[in-house]
């Protein structure tokens, strides 16, 4: 009993400790309007339970904060947020604000400092350096490839059509997965056909462990998470995903040098380059670790969000039947029956499917929630943090 109430009275002083010494910040909170928080806690609570629950908890709590005004704040254990739903406001705070909010270093265990989570002052130098290699001709290149794709995923879906209700994201993401890994590494993954590789579950178990511990704040500490089985759950398949881009970087490299001893011209725009012989090749002086790295990142950026954005469009299109059949006659007028793969030029004559993507980036944006941590004096509308 003596224990305990040592324990007790130990945490008591430690907490009126921590209390003090962030006065200024409480005293600075209670000048916001906030809903829906509970003692300690705060709004955690509001981010448990599973996916369909956390998202109805989140819309409720954002309807609820909107409806307070445009500047509130909610608390997550110990820190405080700020937030604003002002155009004006975002514009402001993403100007000025760049560096990550904290939940994003879950996600460097896994990237590291790729461009994703990059510190700012790294961030700035190797997006400096990397910016030229993202021009649309790159992406150009490899039309052919996302009509190939394509046509695998229509087929895929075809089998499903008529039958009972499925999730058409994970058919998605698997033909983006096959896109992604062919334009940024030159690697063929066949995940269409076959889904359930060493380096996919591993890569699914890693991103599952990193959303668990995104919405269980018992799990954010380390000290706390390396004590359970996921820790190394994650440090293993960490490993399988590291050792997986290394080899292909390593042979990338070996490829790249062997090149340039034969004196052949890579600036040769005949000949088409993924995005890791583009690193290599244009003498950026990132080490093997760098680039492993930025090509991680770049795969799971762009595989996801390009999924997401894809998903809800065909939801939509599903939804609308008038906007699907103007979406499908223009399809049947580029095609007239063909079953050719796309071009740059059909691309551009895709008008009406242009304006269902942009609505659905408008309606369902891929990233709602952005955090940033304030590292200066930031002045809103109305406030100053």
């Amino acid at each position: 009993m003596l224990i305990i109430l040592s324990v007790f009275f130990g945490i008591s002083l430690y907490y009126m400790y921590f209390r003090h010494t962030r006065k200024q910040l409480y005293a600075f909170s209670d000048s916001l309007p906030s809903a829906g928080s509970l003692p300690v806690l705060g709004h955690s609570h509001w981010f448990l339970g599973g996916p369909e629950r956390l998202l109805k908890n989140i819309k409720q709590l954002c309807e609820t904060l909107h409806e307070i005004g445009d500047v509130t704040k909610i608390w997550i254990g110990p820190s405080l947020y700020i937030v604003t739903f002002k155009p004006d406001d975002i514009q402001i705070i993403l100007e000025n604000c760049l560096e990550k909010d904290y939940s994003y270093k879950f996600l460097q265990t896994w990237l590291g400092n790729g461009l994703f989570v990059a510190p700012v002052e790294l961030w700035k130098m190797h997006r400096r350096l990397l910016l030229p290699i993202f021009h649309n001709h790159i992406i150009e290149d490899y039309i052919d490839v996302f009509g190939e794709q394509g046509a695998i995923l229509v087929e895929r879906l075809r089998d499903r059509a008529g039958g009972q209700e499925f999730d058409v994201h994970t058919y998605i993401t698997s033909c983006m997965l096959d896109i992604v890994f062919e334009a940024a590494m030159g690697e063929k993954m066949d995940v269409q056909h076959t889904p359930d590789t060493p380096y996919m579950c591993a890569r699914k178990s890693v991103m599952s462990v990193i959303s668990m511990r995104l919405f269980k704040p018992w799990m954010q500490p380390d000290i706390l998470f390396n004590l359970t089985p996921c820790s190394k759950q994650q440090r293993i398949n960490i490993d399988i995903t590291h050792k997986f881009t290394d080899e292909v970087v390593t042979k990338k490299r070996n490829k790249v040098e062997e090149q340039i001893g034969m004196s052949v011209d890579w600036n040769d725009n005949q000949t088409r380059k993924d995005l890791l012989e583009l690193l290599l090749s244009n003498k950026l002086n990132l080490n093997d670790k760098e680039l492993r790295e930025h090509i991680d990142s770049i795969t799971i950026a762009g595989n996801d969000t390009t999924a997401l954005v894809v998903s809800y469009a065909l939801m939509l299109l599903g939804c609308y039947q008038d906007e699907q059949d103007k979406v499908y006659n223009e399809l049947k007028n580029i095609f007239d029956g063909s079953l050719r793969a796309p071009t740059k030029a059909d691309l551009c004559k895709m008008e009406n499917l242009e304006r269902v993507i942009k609505e659905t980036m408008r309606l369902y944006t891929v990233v709602p929630i952005i955090g940033r941590k304030t590292q200066k004096e930031v002045k809103l509308c109305k406030w100053n943090f």
